[in-house]
């Protein structure tokens, strides 16, 4: 077995390259066809991914991995790739050879002492041995590896280099009792109808009992539920504060919820059902405010009602919640919550005191696939890049 080695750079480094991978692939021009040429559309593929520094390094290792095997391997041009070809790499990365695992992961480069340029590191391997039970790969591994080769098919095909996507018809047709992988663990982390159904029961409790705390409480997670945006989005962090204003009325008439950029670096807006709108006065009418907000307000989305106890908002009663606070609230109503339900439902009472704020993120988006919403528009609203994210969504959490 030929070593494999780091083909492609860095992403600040793409317009340069390192001096040993240009030797390489003017090298291998003798012996794969359009070896450069192939690799330099690689190349701009990365190029349009380089500003999104996760994406990057993802997209760049599946490459990495599948151009070393064409060239190295199977001796192939990446023009001659197909299914049959591209299943042939997926059952070798599923169970590849020994000496291209490491035992932990090592960056593709290091500096040379004594020149200070930078040189391909002798410990790099492609596959990284994280468990003691031996290598193999998990389900959800394999279809994010034959997202990110779809997304480079794709590319491919704009540019009228190839006119197929092998990529995209394994990720449909695939089948893990087909394929060397670990079994998938269980992945329904949202709550069941009747765990919702109690949660929803306690929040509108404990709003009815202690409005000053509570009204907060059950906005928040009406919110979770219906709109299902990631805890970061909701919450204040460095350089952004969620507003009251983020409630939009778009031209259409439709209220929408602002998502500033978050996770993949892009903004969206997600429709708000009428349970939204109607938790949103409810706790603006205790507010004092009016029903909506309206255009540019300023007001806090939600506020702390006791003083931060460290970092920079220390001894400030009026701080914005942070991402920590969220989950402190999510975790406190699923606790009373379980307490309530223990006599009655014992299993589901005890599941529901280890679930997260995440989970409700994962109970709502399984709801609106339940409710038959086209999963384009979920996909949108969940803030997904692509429709096989939402596969782990569909068990049908809510049942």
């Amino acid at each position: 077995m030929v070593p494999f080695i780091p083909l492609f750079p860095h992403a600040d480094q793409l317009d340069t390259g390192i001096a040993q991978i240009n030797t390489q692939i003017t090298t291998l021009d003798n012996t794969i066809t359009d070896a450069s040429y192939s690799y330099s559309l690689a190349i701009e593929y990365l190029a349009e991914n380089r500003f999104n520094a996760n994406n990057f390094k993802s997209i760049r290792g599946e490459l990495n991995t599948l151009f070393n095997w064409l060239w190295f391997v199977q001796r192939v041009s990446l023009a001659e790739v197909d299914r049959i070809l591209l299943r042939k790499f997926v059952d070798f990365c599923n169970d590849p050879p020994l000496e291209l695992i490491a035992p932990t992961s090592y960056p593709y480069f290091v500096n040379d002492k004594q020149t200070g340029e930078q040189q391909i590191n002798p410990k790099w391997r492609p596959f990284v041995l994280r468990g003691e039970a031996g290598y193999i790969r998990k389900e959800a591994t394999l279809k994010a590896q034959l997202s990110l080769l779809s997304g480079f098919f794709l590319f491919l095909a704009d540019v009228e280099y190839m006119d197929k996507n092998p990529a995209a018809v394994l990720l449909r047709r695939l089948n893990v009792n087909n394929t060397r992988v670990a079994e998938s663990e269980e992945t329904d982390k949202g709550l069941s109808e009747l765990q919702w159904q109690w949660v929803e029961r306690m929040v509108a409790q404990l709003a009815s009992q202690d409005p000053d705390k509570h009204m907060r409480t059950k906005l928040l997670f009406t919110m979770l539920y219906y709109l299902y945006p990631r805890v970061s989005e909701i919450a204040a962090r460095p350089g952004f504060t969620p507003l009251m204003s983020h409630f939009k009325k778009h031209r259409s008439g439709v209220w929408v919820f602002h998502i500033a950029k978050s996770k993949g670096g892009k903004s969206r807006q997600v429709p708000c059902p009428p349970a939204v709108l109607d938790a949103l006065k409810q706790y603006r009418a205790f507010l004092n405010l009016p029903p909506l907000p309206l255009p540019n307000e300023q007001t806090p989305l939600f506020v702390r009602h006791q003083a931060g106890t460290h970092g920079r908002e220390k001894g400030i009663l009026q701080a914005q919640l942070g991402v920590e606070a969220i989950r402190g609230i999510v975790n406190e109503v699923f606790e009373l919550t379980a307490q309530a339900m223990m006599e009655r439902y014992p299993y589901e009472a005890r599941e529901l005191s280890g679930f997260s704020v995440h989970s409700l993120r994962h109970t709502g988006i399984s709801h609106a696939i339940a409710q038959n919403q086209p999963l384009q528009t979920v996909m949108k609203n969940a803030g997904h890049s692509d429709l096989t994210t939402l596969s782990i969504y569909t068990s049908g959490t809510v049942r």
